[in-house]
């Protein structure tokens, strides 16, 4: 059963990554570009800012409610009564993130002195609360496609939005607008989706409205906005003590660190929480969920060591290549956010069991705690170091919410991780990153060859050291012995 599932969460999984896969290579060719018309790293950090708020006010907002709408789907027998689920949770946002849209058009300048420090940024602001509108009511759509695994279909319409995005982005810079040519490119894209999934919704399933489901969603989702929260915290709110203790330039330095540090992230492990979430909760077996949240937790943390040691090693090289020259400096803080996004994975696998047990309270208490050692650590470490100091809270609060994560997840639900498979490609790649930072200052092809070296002797070392099973040599063998076949 695990072998057959973990092949139907990669299939679906690669599909959904082709989306950000795509966007991350098209962002890294237009990095150079946009760093360039940007105007300066302090417009770079308006953007940052901008992102920031659309994170916190979803949360605050009632976005965990698709947590709710993806939890209960399958518990109702009728297409009739999965319908109602689907367009009462739009409702709900539509209530809720309509009305913080009309709350920040009157109330526009002093919500932008609040937020960007200064009335000069209210145009932005309106602009934020814009896309959070658009960008959530398009959610419901696209997470009902996840529901029904229409992967194919999700990753057409994304990949086709972004092309779409990135085009309109790079007129609205060259027309010179900055940062707000950046948010008007994702707010039409965002209001074009939204509408059309609407469009369809109604047309498939109707647009009613059941009170009991409401009130389901909100007992499940309401302790999610705590969490929610926390984790806005957690991603974000490192921006502010930068931005007041450094400024807007510093935000911008560390922006773009953290957009590159996390393209692991964002190309694997969001493509698979696509899929993961409606898939777990499908299964009704607990053992089969200890198997099966065992096996991905051990193969999904090496997928994440690898791709995580191939951008950390190289980081030097991606920011100076990727980005203009006033940002070089970001590439210092670049693998720190990668080893933070590391147990981050960690992280979201572990809490899988919350979420199956119905205990989404006990993730609130959790991230809290976490919440609570990140702004004390920011407190402490940015305004000696500056952004290098937010990152470096980040590392260990990510290491620190995996570790408590484990431990409680482990009392409620024990699926007996295979914790020496999980913790060995973690301690080879901090060791061969380590290395990294010795080789000579060769000519560039002769740095580069190095560093792939090392990055390849990954696999290398954990296999020559044991860390394959007979079974999984055997599905190895089986996979090689087909693809000579085909041939």
């Amino acid at each position: 059963m695990v072998y057959a599932a973990l092949k139907k969460l990669t299939k679906h999984s690669v599909i959904y990554a082709l989306g950000p896969a795509v966007h991350k290579a098209l962002g890294f060719a237009l990095l150079p570009f946009i760093t360039a018309w940007i105007g300066s790293t302090a417009n770079y950090g308006v953007l940052e800012i901008g992102s920031v708020t659309i994170a916190v006010a979803g949360q605050v907002l009632g976005i965990n409610l698709l947590y709710g709408m993806t939890r209960f789907y399958a518990d109702y027998e009728t297409d009739e009564e999965k319908g109602t689920l689907v367009t009462t949770t739009l409702l709900l946002l539509v209530a809720s993130m309509g009305t913080a849209l009309l709350c920040a058009w009157t109330f526009r300048g002093p919500a932008s002195q609040l937020v960007f420090e200064s009335r000069e940024y209210a145009p932005a602001l309106v602009a934020v609360f814009a896309i959070l509108f658009f960008q959530t009511i398009g959610q419901v759509g696209l997470r009902w496609l996840q529901i029904l695994e229409r992967s194919i279909t999700y990753g057409v319409l994304t990949t086709t939005k972004l092309l779409v995005e990135i085009g309109l982005k790079v007129w609205l810079l060259i027309e010179g607008l900055t940062y707000m040519g950046a948010f008007y490119s994702v707010l039409g894209c965002e209001a074009v989706v939204s509408v059309g999934l609407v469009i369809v919704i109604v047309s498939k399933v109707g647009l009613t409205f059941s009170v009991p489901m409401a009130k389901r969603l909100w007992r499940y989702s309401a302790p999610l906005i705590v969490s929610g929260l926390c984790m806005f915290v957690l991603h974000q709110a490192d921006r502010f003590f930068v931005q007041d203790l450094h400024g807007q330039d510093e935000v911008g330095l560390y922006g773009l660190a953290y957009k590159l540090g996390s393209i692991a992230n964002a190309i694997f492990l969001e493509a698979f929480g696509l899929i993961w979430f409606p898939y777990v909760f499908s299964i009704q077996s607990e053992d089969d969920v200890r198997d099966l949240c065992r096996k991905v937790l051990t193969y999904f943390n090496l997928l994440m060591c690898g791709a995580s040691l191939a951008l950390a090693v190289f980081s030097r090289e991606i920011v100076s290549v990727m980005a203009d020259a006033q940002f070089h400096d970001a590439w210092r803080a670049m693998p720190i956010v990668i080893a933070g996004y590391v147990f981050w994975a960690l992280f979201q696998v572990v809490h899988t069991v919350f979420y199956v047990r119905e205990k989404t309270g006990r993730i609130s208490l959790l991230v809290a705690g976490a919440a609570v050692l990140n702004l004390g650590l920011n407190a402490v470490l940015v305004r000696p170091f500056g952004y290098l100091g937010a990152a470096w809270a980040t590392v260990v609060t990510f290491v620190a919410l995996a570790v408590a994560s484990w431990i409680a997840a482990e009392k409620l639900l024990p699926v007996k991780y295979e914790i020496g498979r999980v913790l060995a490609p973690i301690g080879v790649s901090v060791a061969l990153f380590t290395a990294s930072l010795w080789v000579p200052a060769w000519p560039l092809p002769s740095v580069i060859a190095a560093k792939a070296g090392l990055v390849l002797l990954l696999p290398g070392i954990l296999a020559a050291s044991g860390y394959l099973q007979a079974d999984e040599k055997d599905k190895i063998r089986e996979f090689w012995a087909r693809v000579r076949i085909r041939r």
